[in-house]
Parts: structure tokens; sequence; C-alpha cells
């Protein structure tokens, strides 16, 4: 099937209608260049423990291999950035994508009636809907879609709602011209990101994962302190997102799934210490922390607590 131009404002035009803050459309492509570099990162062994990402790499990199018939991809974002934050500087720091419920359910059930809407608008298709869920190269087709660029903190930047944003998208069968308009990279000469991480895991378009609190805090299985210094953050990091000024103006989101959990507001390090298996699982249960754990959270923990007890 192949879409009208007026089919497609009527795709977007939903899309926005569920909540999305953006939506855009690709025909899918091989990306040649990026699978080069992917090989060598992870032959350099930047990946660390995540085995996962050496998985399909022929997949991750032509998304038209996931599925027979797969021509295009719909491709959406969704704001996540929290209206409220933890105040006190003592809290134990959650990145603020994981402050709510876990945004692949919530994203995921809007992105599949997007589907449906769809199948019973506009005709039917042969498509799936992905949030993170799969191996697809989704900052690669977000850009190609014309929903942002690349930034050098390896994040996909919109100039509405900066890197803030969970992507997703529905492949499907639809055939589609290339005729997306390619947003600029408007990160300029600016490297606050770079500067700004305290471990030096980034240079411009590149991550060193090994040294990513992200990766230190919810990758890294082992239970040793880490070479690196973690502190304040227990469950990923946001800090090469907070100096980048393309999100310095964003509204908050508009979906209460992701209003950060009490807990996480006010939660200081012996109520996280204190906490048990049981009480993590009732409080977490829909959450991305559920994933990582309790134990790996209070490992992390550790690393706060002597950061506090020194008093730096």
């Amino acid at each position: 099937m192949t879409l009208s131009q007026d089919q497609i404002e009527s795709i977007r035009k939903e899309a926005l209608r569920l909540g999305f803050a953006a939506c855009g459309f690709t025909p899918l492509r091989e990306f040649t260049e990026e699978k080069k570099l992917l090989r060598q990162w992870l032959n350099d062994g930047y990946h660390g423990e995540m085995s996962f990402m050496a998985h399909h790499l022929d997949k991750r990199t032509n998304p038209a291999l996931l599925q027979e018939g797969f021509r295009s991809a719909i491709v959406v974002l969704m704001n996540y950035f929290p209206k409220n934050l933890p105040a006190g500087e003592k809290i134990p720091k959650v990145s603020k994508y994981a402050l709510g419920q876990d945004y692949h359910q919530v994203m995921k059930a809007r992105l599949c009636r997007l589907r449906d809407f769809i199948n019973n608008e506009i005709g039917p298709i042969q498509g799936r809907c992905f949030v993170d869920s799969a191996p697809v190269y989704e900052t690669g087709l977000a850009v190609d879609a014309g929903l942002g660029w690349k930034g050098k903190n390896t994040l996909l930047i919109n100039k509405d709602y900066g890197s803030y944003v969970f992507i997703g998208e529905i492949l499907s069968n639809i055939e589609l011209k290339n005729d997306s308009t390619i947003a600029a990279d408007h990160c300029g000469n600016c490297t606050r990101c770079v500067n700004a991480c305290p471990t030096g895991a980034l240079k411009p378009h590149f991550l060193d994962a090994q040294k990513c609190i992200s990766y230190l805090t919810i990758e890294r299985k082992s239970m040793t302190q880490p070479e690196y210094d973690t502190s304040p953050w227990i469950y990923g990091c946001d800090i090469c997102q907070d100096v980048c000024p393309w999100n310095r103006k964003i509204q908050p989101t508009a979906f209460d799934a992701f209003l950060p959990k009490p807990f996480l507001l006010s939660a200081n390090i012996s109520e996280w210490e204190n906490l048990s298996e049981p009480a993590f699982e009732t409080l977490f249960d829909d959450s991305p922390l559920l994933r990582t754990g309790l134990n790996r959270i209070k490992r992390n923990l550790t690393a706060v607590r002597y950061k506090n007890e020194k008093g730096h």
C-alpha cells in the first residue's frame, strides 16, 4: 500500500491526538556506515557486559530484515520530562526516564492504537510496534524521519522537545517516497555534554559505555564497586542531558504515567537501604527499576553513602 499525502497527514494528526510529541515517516534503508562503526565499537569492547548489543547486528542496522515485507517506518516521539523533581542534595538520584511508569508499556499501548487507526481508517497493513523491544536502530530511523539529529551525547535531539523523548516506531509494508527533510545538526561547536561527563565516557558522537554512569548503575551486573564514581546516581544518569542547551525550555510531559513516584521524590539513603525486597517489588512493579533489581541498586547506594559521609 502506498500512502497519499492526505493519508500521511491523517496518521500524523492521529499520532498527535494520542499524545505523541511528534510523528515522522521514512522508507527503510540499511545503515551501512553505522554498521561499520558499531562493529568496531563492539570489537573494541566499549559495550562492556551488554552482550546483547552484539546480537543480530545485521537486523540492528537494517530494519527491513526484521520481517519480510517491511518497507517503511512511522516514527513517533513521546516527551517524558517530569513535572516534579526530587528536592535535596542528599537524595539518591534516579534518571528522569525511570521516575514514573515503564515507558515500554505506556508508549507501546498508544503506538498499537495508532496502528489500529491505520488498519481501520486507511487500509490493512502488515505492521509491528516497537519501543526499545527489538534490535532496531531507533535513533537512525528518527533522524531519517526528520524528527531531530543525533547529538554529541549520542542521543536524539529534537528542536522542540530536546532529548527527553522516547522513540517508538511502526515498521510495516507501507510504501513511502524518500522525501523526509533530514534535520540539520544544531549542536554547532557546543561540547557541554562532553565536558560535563564526570567519568570521561563521552566524546563527540561517541560513548564508552564502560565509563558511563547509566551503564555502571543499570547494566553492569558485577556487585563490586566500579572504578568510576557514580554518586549521587543509583539508577541511570542525566548529566549530559541536563547541561544541553536544547533542554533549557522544554515543557513537562502531559502524561500522568510519567509523574515521579512519591518515594523517588523524597527517599533518603537510609530509606533505600531499609527497603525490603517485597516492598521494592510493590513500589516498582510497573517501573524500569524492577529489571535492575534491589540488590544492584543497593550496591550503587554504597558509593552515595561513602561520598556523603566524606562530605564531598
